[in-house]
């Protein structure tokens, strides 16, 4: 059985040599047999080949008595939000989310607007493999086109119910990187009824990100910190490519990892309902473990990847869940990742503990990091991580190996999107990170 999904949804690099639209296509009646009829709500990002994706997509759904509502470009919590909500039997969304522009995707949601679990992308890609004959032209289902507006206030009208939003009218001014791409299509008419001040930088669409990499890390946002030093903003925000990952910012430029922001975020909801469970992927640094028991919370590792997130929150009837990469799911909202409702909830956090993010980032324990990302076939990947998880003895290996020592942590894992081996080292003194530096690369095989 081949292999379809890697850590969020479907990848493929449209490269030549790379891709064939025969494997699009049977992709697509697998996804068409996976929902077996039913109306499917279908939307895209703003990449170069998200539009023909979409069309060839939903062109093979259609054929195969699947009813696509198309709503172009559009955030993909926006998306799920809305087949939950319209109750459609699932959704479609095309887009790579974080990856480079030569890359794209397809990301699949059940009724409850949740990507598919672990189990049910096995499901699709055992239906790959199965052969399907041509269905007749009675067995066609239209394409209908909607419209984003009409059905984005209903997002709007939830959020009003959920957060007092009069405590935060008029009271920020926000700047937010949009990576050129969909998000930029919806936060700046929620800010605008709120009576939020924004600066908008990359705002304008381009399927090419040309104002930076869609990826919001420390190294990508180096030129947005710069500009929002000079804004004069309270905090700035930064997404990725389809708008499902907020990595925040202070007014003073400094990018707060995402763990850390999720640990703010987490700790007032503690705050608020007296405990629960919070759920973070084995990436996350070991301040999580600390900050959540501290205030009464109990911790959850799973595996990286916010779908193992998601259904981890949904089985144990989580409080929230949240990713070093700036994903943050509140349930209570939406168990999935949700970058513009992340950030509304971060501005009622400031607003009702009367502090700036710069002075709740800055009551954390500080930590020295580094992430790393050595682009190397897969098996060579694997073999790295496995040389490592025999010499060290003691591990979390449900992805990857993850070693604590108290004072230090690291984990090396294999990506899920690319041939690529992913570093994290975290330390509470610079001389300890190196040192655990030179003696993971040595085992690596790297300088």
């Amino acid at each position: 059985m081949e292999k379809l999904f890697g850590t969020n949804g479907i990848r493929i690099e449209f490269l030549e040599g790379k891709y064939d639209l025969t494997r699009l296509t049977r992709i697509g009646e697998a996804i068409a047999s996976f929902f077996a009829g039913g109306e499917v709500l279908m939307g895209r990002d703003v990449r170069s080949t998200s539009q023909a994706l979409s069309r060839i997509i939903g062109g093979v759904l259609s054929m195969h008595g699947v009813e696509v509502h198309d709503m172009g470009l559009v955030p993909t919590p926006i998306l799920q939000y809305l087949v939950k909500a319209e109750g459609y039997a699932g959704g479609v969304m095309i887009t790579a989310s974080h990856n480079p522009p030569q890359y794209n995707g397809i990301k699949v949601m059940g009724s409850n607007g949740v990507e598919v679990s672990r189990d049910e992308e096995r499901r699709i890609e055992s239906l790959y493999g199965e052969a399907r004959p041509a269905k007749s032209f009675d067995h066609v289902k239209p394409i209908i086109s909607v419209e984003l507006d009409y059905l984005l206030k209903r997002y709007e009208e939830h959020l009003y119910d959920l957060l007092p939003m009069n405590a935060i009218k008029g009271r920020f001014t926000v700047a937010a990187d949009f990576a050129n791409s969909v998000a930029s299509l919806v936060l700046p008419k929620i800010l605008d009824g709120l009576g939020i001040r924004l600066k908008s930088i990359n705002g304008h669409l381009s399927g090419l990100f040309p104002g930076r990499t869609p990826e919001p890390r420390q190294d990508t946002l180096a030129e947005t910190a710069r500009a929002v030093k000079e804004l004069g903003v309270d905090f700035a925000v930064a997404f990725d490519g389809d708008g499902d990952r907020s990595m925040f910012m202070t007014g003073e430029g400094e990018v707060v990892p995402g763990d850390r922001s999720g640990v703010i975020l987490a700790n007032a909801l503690l705050e608020e309902s007296g405990g629960g469970y919070v759920v973070t992927p084995v990436s996350s640094s070991s301040v999580v473990k600390a900050e959540v028991e501290r205030r009464g919370g109990k911790l959850v590792w799973t595996r990286v990847g916010s779908v193992d997130v998601s259904h981890t929150l949904m089985e144990i009837g989580g409080l929230c869940g949240f990713e070093d990469n700036g994903g943050f799911i509140w349930p209570r909202h939406h168990p999935v990742r949700d970058g513009i409702s992340t950030t509304i909830l971060m501005m009622h956090v400031l607003s009702k503990g009367g502090k700036s993010l710069s002075q709740y980032y800055s009551e954390l324990p500080r930590m020295y990091i580094h992430r790393d990302r050595l682009e190397m076939p897969r098996d060579k990947a694997l073999a790295a991580v496995d040389a490592i998880r025999r010499e060290v003895g003691d591990a979390v290996t449900m992805d990857g190996v993850r070693v604590d020592y108290g004072d230090s942590w690291f984990l090396v894992r294999p990506s899920g999107t690319e041939d690529v081996l992913r570093i994290t080292i975290e330390a509470s003194s610079k001389e300890r990170l190196e040192e655990l530096r030179k003696w993971l690369y040595q085992r690596i095989g790297v300088q």
